[in-house]
């Protein structure tokens, strides 16, 4: 336990935080005070990074609605703005949109960048009404693949090789100068590769050859998700609309339909489903992933005066009932912990088991963040007694990834945590990003703003009625939990069990996905979920 001279000196600590706020130089005392708090927040104005490829996310309107560092470079545009203000001609968006809604994805789109050139990203919807993910298509294109297309619509070799300078972003005196023909005979040829093509303007032909060279590279690659040239994939799943009881909320079901189900609680950063690997591994495995947005995140409303776990916990039983699911085992990321902790209390006969991947148990003593770096430290302190700070904390941040992207979000949550950051920096993570920030951003942050409550509260005594399977796995690297207070958890817990993950953090979720869902699918099995498929 903390002496009182160390308490009063961080509740002195947290009165300067919350009085620096109010002044002009507020951010930057409010930076000094919180040890740890990133750089980006010092200055508000820094540019952005250069280089990496663009992503972005958009809803079925065009409107942005999240987006990476590269994307907010190289288009300007901020979240809410819509993509038509890049866009090269009026009728493209309109185009885009409507080829992806009657299911002809993906899709190309034309977009200008501030700098004055112009580049094409590729669209995927992978669910009706879900968010549209986009992604940066390079300029030029593989051999094999450019002759592939020129025998689809039989250019002929002269002809193929000024589409592959048109592509590769050269304009018609340049192509025809690169190969040593007069410019007249390249816009000829120009002119019968359109003709061929079918299409009437030169945006139009790059547009087009940039589709139809995806959709070759497609079919050669059992990959899933949007391929770029430089290996990265997009796979930003969208949710369906659900009406409960309780309200309607947004709901996302991928892996195996026959698969042992299960029913994932996310976290407040890693998304749901947007990590590729993620939604391969559990359809491989055998698992069935129901993942319901909790209250305050994507689509799912939270009323002010809702307990946020109770309203989760009611929402995701009707869920289960209109899906047929009499029994489940539960997956929680983060936070999620909570949540199913208190929906396995709530309904044992529904629960066959519990896995918590990372696991945040319950905030019992401030000893306990004795191993967190000092800004979670300070975070937790005013969660638990400034909320009100701690919402404008949050707030400042959440409006710092509008403006900047999601390249920012690794230092702004796990700052001092660098196991954690070099993961969230990995490029197969970067779709998990988008997804998360866009779960966040929906609702203003409501639920990031409950989760931060909800993390530092006791629910100890609520933990210890659960009559479950409880797996609580923790990451070695992890300095953001303590591994102290989860053992604990799991020792204290009628049906609790331990085990430390090697090499893992807080992003258990992204770097031991195959870990993580077989332990879900032994959970499963142990309960005699889904072992009427192996008859078949």
């Amino acid at each position: 336990m903390r002496s009182s001279r160390g308490e009063a000196h961080y509740i002195r600590l947290i009165d300067e935080i919350e009085a620096s706020l109010d002044d002009p130089g507020g951010i930057e005392k409010l930076a000094a005070h919180l040890e740890g708090l990133p750089e980006i927040l010092r200055n508000l104005d820094r540019p952005l990074p250069d280089g990496g490829r663009m992503l972005l996310m958009i809803d079925p309107m065009g409107l942005v609605v999240s987006q990476n560092a590269a994307a907010a470079k190289a288009l300007g545009l901020s979240i809410g703005a819509s993509i038509a203000e890049a866009a090269l001609t009026p009728q493209a968006l309109p185009a885009f949109l409507d080829t992806l809604g009657r299911g002809k994805g993906p899709a190309p789109l034309a977009v200008a960048a501030r700098a004055g050139h112009s580049l094409f990203l590729l669209g995927s919807q992978h669910e009706a009404g879900g968010p549209i993910s986009l992604a940066e298509v390079r300029r030029g294109i593989g051999r094999h693949v450019l002759n592939q297309l020129a025998d689809a619509v039989s250019l002929i070799p002269s002809e193929t090789e000024v589409l592959a300078g048109l592509m590769d972003g050269k304009s018609i005196d340049q192509v025809a100068a690169a190969l040593s023909r007069k410019e007249g005979t390249a816009r000829q040829q120009v002119k019968s590769i359109m003709a061929k093509m079918g299409v009437n303007s030169q945006t139009q032909l790059i547009s087009t050859a940039y589709a139809l060279s995806l959709m070759f590279e497609r079919t050669q690659s059992p990959a899933r998700g949007v391929a770029g040239t430089d290996g990265t994939s997009v796979d930003l799943p969208g949710a369906t609309l659900f009406d409960s009881r309780h309200g309607q909320l947004g709901l996302h079901r991928f892996g195996a339909t026959d698969g042992v189900p299960v029913l994932l609680f996310h976290g407040a950063i890693f998304g749901i489903a947007g990590h590729a690997e993620f939604r391969r591994a559990a359809e491989m495995i055998g698992l069935c992933i129901i993942a319901p947005e909790r209250p305050g995140f994507g689509h799912t409303q939270l009323p002010e005066e809702a307990d946020p776990v109770e309203l989760a916990c009611a929402q995701a039983l009707d869920v289960l009932d209109a899906l047929g699911k009499p029994r489940v085992v539960l997956l929680a990321h983060d936070i999620g912990t909570r949540f199913a902790a208190r929906l396995a209390r709530l309904a044992p006969d529904r629960v066959a088991a519990v896995v918590a991947a990372s696991t945040t148990p319950p905030m019992q003593t401030w000893a306990q963040t004795a191993g967190m770096p000092t800004r979670h430290r300070v975070n937790a302190w005013a969660a638990q007694k400034l909320p009100g700070l701690m919402d404008k904390i949050v707030g400042l941040g959440l409006s710092q990834i509008a403006r900047q992207g999601v390249d920012v979000l690794p230092k702004l949550v796990f700052d001092g945590c660098d196991f954690d950051q070099d993961i969230l920096r990995r490029p197969d993570c970067q779709a998990a990003l988008q997804e998360g920030f866009h779960l966040a951003w929906s609702q203003q942050g409501a639920g990031f703003r409950s989760d931060m409550r909800l993390t530092n509260e006791d629910w100890r005594q609520e933990a210890l009625q659960v009559s479950v399977p409880f797996h609580c796995l923790h990451g070695t690297q992890n300095l953001t939990v303590s591994g102290q207070a989860v053992m604990e958890l799991a020792a204290e817990m009628p049906h609790g069990r331990f085990r430390a993950i090697e090499d893992g953090g807080h992003s258990l979720p992204l770097s031991h996905t195959a870990v993580i869902l077989r332990h879900v699918l032994a959970a499963g099995y142990k309960a005699g979920l889904g072992l009427d498929t192996l008859d078949h």
